[in-house]
């Protein structure tokens, strides 16, 4: 028990100091510096290899449906997102286009 209370602390402080850093820096930096458009760029990508890893190696409930229904939800949310500008409502179209395709067609 002890060595999960030991891991939850370190997890918490390497995330804690580097969030710290971020506060103290990113107040300094102008938002069009190169470093912040680095920052922003590696944020993006990180998310997009995550959801990318969700769509196709799955786990949980989401596993046991097929590749084609989590691509067209994927899909179905990029293009409200882009056509909206709404994050709400890419979501809930990528979740409505999800249970459609599973629901009709798988």
């Amino acid at each position: 028990m002890i060595e999960l209370w030991i891991a939850i602390l370190l997890a918490f402080a390497g995330t804690f100091c580097w969030r710290f850093l971020g506060v103290i820096i990113g107040d300094r930096l102008p938002q069009e510096s190169l470093v912040s458009v680095w920052v922003n760029a590696v944020a993006y990508a990180m998310v997009s290899g995550v959801m990318m890893l969700i769509v196709v190696f799955p786990s949980g409930l989401v596993a046991s449906s097929s590749l084609t229904s989590r691509l067209v939800a994927l899909f179905l949310a990029l293009v409200v997102m882009l056509w909206c500008r709404n994050m709400l409502m890419a979501a809930l179209a990528g979740l409505c286009g999800f249970i459609a395709v599973t629901y009709f067609i798988a």
